[in-house]
């Protein structure tokens, strides 16, 4: 079992590259190995003991550094006397006589400890680990909830509607055959009917099978997006999509008031789309409601922000 510290490693995989162990697996921290150039010796406090490493020439002694200052004081930075990128006639990193807070430990590329200044990223609680020759890894690009949850892009969360509404839609099919029987068969008499030039207005009970339609899909709409969304935090088409909807302000599970209220601005207009004179409207309400995050700086569709919550993503 190994039980080696946490810390930078000569990458299993890649000779080139030291990566990031963190006392249990190897992560996604990677970095090239190499050395402070040239150009960088003296700056910001070169020569001075506490520093990056080595110079050139001088492997195993220590005594001139390369980092500017802040990378390490006596006992926290990178490097300490008598520690240098190789000993005398062995290649290497580290060799004997260091102490802990170190760049390596002797043999292996060590962790810094108690490092209290660290201008690439913090030590805990920051999007990267600090890296040998300057940056950071892993660093979280895009758009976050307060608290650092990347937000879900608006491709993703179309892609997930329509998986809805395929879902739904094949429900409501099914439901259809009890709610309105005569739906398709009244339907296709009026095309024929239209088409011959017998018919230029729908008629009453044709109009009324749509209206019971529509109610039904927005009913089942509303009800499969409400308990989703308490019960799992996501639709089925957002779970497929690595998505979850939350609170803006904190994480956790919906509430059923959120949940209704998010689910009630989404599915409401299509309780109107039964009749014909605000179907428009209806209409128009949904498209902008589903475009509203292309442009609005917290990701939010307009039920969204009425019901405070954001949809974030669970996983690349």
């Amino acid at each position: 079992m190994n039980t080696r510290e946490a810390g930078w490693y000569d990458d299993p995989q890649d000779a080139n590259l030291l990566r990031y162990w963190d006392g249990v697996t190897w992560t996604e921290h990677t970095s090239p190995k190499q050395k402070p150039g040239l150009d960088q010796a003296g700056a910001g406090g070169a020569g001075q003991q506490g520093q990056y490493g080595g110079a050139p020439g001088d492997a195993g002694q220590g005594q001139q550094g390369y980092g500017q200052q802040g990378y390490g004081q006596q006992g926290q930075g990178y490097g300490q006397p008598g520690q240098g990128y190789g000993a005398p006639g062995q290649p290497g990193y580290g060799q004997q006589g260091q102490q802990p807070g170190q760049y390596g430990a002797p043999g292996q590329y060590g962790a810094p400890q108690g490092q209290q200044t660290n201008p690439y990223g913090q030590q805990q609680g920051g999007w990267g680990q600090p890296m040998p020759g300057g940056g950071y890894t892993g660093t979280m690009a895009g758009p976050t909830t307060p608290d650092g949850q990347p937000l879900a892009g608006w491709g993703r969360r179309f892609v997930a509607r329509i998986i809805d509404g395929i879902l739904v839609g094949v429900v409501g099919l099914v439901l259809a055959q009890f709610v309105t029987p005569d739906l398709m068969s009244n339907y296709m008499h009026f095309i024929e009917d239209a088409a011959a030039g017998r018919a230029t207005v729908m008629p009453d009970e044709l109009a009324s099978d749509f209206l019971k339609f529509g109610l039904m899909l927005a009913v089942l709409g509303l009800v499969y997006e409400t308990v989703l969304l308490k019960t799992l935090s996501a639709t089925l088409g957002k779970l497929a999509m690595g998505l979850r909807v939350r609170l803006r302000e904190q994480d956790g599970p919906l509430s059923w008031g959120t949940a209704a209220v998010r689910a009630v601005v989404w599915q409401g207009p299509n309780l109107l789309s039964g009749f014909q004179s605000l179907a428009f409207i209806a209409g128009l309400f949904g498209i902008l409601n589903g475009l509203w995050p292309l442009w609005d700086k917290y990701k939010q569709s307009l039920n969204d922000k009425i019901a405070k919550t954001n949809v974030v993503k669970k996983r690349p």
